[in-house]
């Protein structure tokens, strides 16, 4: 019998530990398995009270939650979207009229996700949604494997434990990609995101960059702004060395703080104003100072002697 062919996945577990397991696709008998989970996991939502997902749009209308205005709003926004990729396919305008483009279209998926989260978060709650899960819990359980080709976990319960450890959301992803097709690249691949990156405009993990390759970021008015890799506007002094500033330009400390000096307040002939009680502690200060090197113990210099120096010939 052929060996089935397995992914190794290399990560961490919860303690930074590294970890190794294998993924291995469903056969027909895992995924005859997992269609069981499912159906049980459909009875048991069913009664207790879990509603359908062709009843969700219904449920949501009259949650108010979803109603013609949102519905509008969303046919909006996708209609949009597919005006803005147009656009982009078509070329034929200046290269920062494009990633203006560029940019609405990121802020109009935002929206659409924005949108559509709290649907999806009653989708899993539907009972099709909690059996979804289920069925691919129970894949995700039954197609890890170790090193000597054993189910890696001996029971459902005890991958339920462990399923938020690292190496087994990763092992999850991959399976997900496998069965589902995704993308693991999708970010990258969208259109708007995939033009910024062909034209230097972002750089590979999708951040703004300038024509010299510095990250920036763009405000809703158009003005960009030098950021360091924490997102904080940073500006350069002469030497090239960096510091924060404010939306302003303003040199800021780490708190975000305007870094001014600060002169004395002048009296009526112009002198200045000494700071109330800054004197008298500035003089206890001193005498403490003159005290401690007072009780500081005299010594005695000794008297240095030659050392020999080794040589070799």
């Amino acid at each position: 019998m052929a060996k089935k062919k397995r992914i190794k996945i290399e990560s961490t577990n919860a303690s930074g530990e590294d970890a190794v397991v294998y993924l291995q696709l469903p056969d027909a008998k895992e995924n005859k398995e997992a269609q069981l989970a499912y159906n049980k996991a459909f009875r048991e939502a069913l009664q207790s009270g879990a509603i359908l997902r062709q009843k969700l749009t219904q449920v949501m209308e009259e949650q108010g939650i979803w109603d013609e205005a949102k519905q509008t709003e969303y046919e909006t926004v996708l209609r949009k979207i597919g005006e803005y990729e147009q656009q982009l396919n078509r070329g034929g305008i200046s290269l920062l009229e494009a990633r203006e483009i560029a940019l609405q279209m990121q802020n109009k998926r935002a929206e659409f996700r924005g949108l559509i989260a709290e649907r999806n978060s009653m989708d899993n709650n539907t009972a099709e949604g909690l059996a979804d899960n289920e069925r691919f819990s129970h894949l995700v359980f039954s197609c890890i494997y170790n090193e000597s080709g054993k189910r890696y976990f001996s029971s459902k319960e005890e991958y339920e434990e462990k399923a938020s450890e690292p190496f087994i959301v990763e092992a999850a992803g991959q399976l997900a990609e496998k069965l589902y097709g995704l993308d693991p690249d999708y970010e990258k691949n969208l259109p708007e995101n995939k033009f910024l990156t062909d034209y230097n405009l972002s750089d590979e993990d999708l951040n703004l960059i300038n024509e010299d390759g510095h990250a920036i970021d763009i405000d809703e008015e158009g003005v960009e702004r030098l950021i360091d890799e924490n997102g904080r506007f940073i500006a350069y002094d002469e030497n090239g060395e960096s510091y924060f500033v404010n939306r302003g330009g303003e040199k800021v400390n780490k708190s975000g703080d305007i870094e001014v000096e600060f002169a004395p307040f002048l009296d009526d002939k112009g002198k200045p104003i000494p700071v109330p009680g800054k004197e008298e502690e500035e003089e206890k200060e001193e005498e403490v100072a003159e005290a401690e090197e007072e009780e500081k113990p005299k010594r005695t210099p000794r008297k240095r002697t030659a050392k020999s120096k080794a040589t070799t010939e």
